[in-house]
């Protein structure tokens, strides 16, 4: 990132302008956010008690709760609870 000091844009009148202080040259801050890389919208979960791998939609708290999607399972695994 490269910073320059923008006194240049200054005329010699006694007029004042707020065009002081440092500027970045050549980026933006939306070209930094834009190449940070996103979480995946779907998470896999493997089961505890039988091993089936569900694919579920990623949780939005630290602590939730999956039931297995197996017919004769049906286990619920519990994230992020203290037991």
């Amino acid at each position: 990132m490269k910073l320059t000091l923008r006194s240049r844009g200054i005329k010699k009148k006694d007029e004042y302008r707020d065009n002081l202080g440092w500027t970045t040259k050549g980026t933006s801050q939306a070209a930094a956010e834009a190449s940070t890389e996103s979480l995946p919208a779907i998470v896999t979960h493997q089961c505890s008690m039988c091993g089936a791998m569900n694919q579920i939609p990623r949780p939005k708290r630290d602590r939730y709760k999956v039931i297995c999607a197996q017919e004769e399972c049906g286990h619920e695994d519990k994230v992020g609870f203290e037991d």
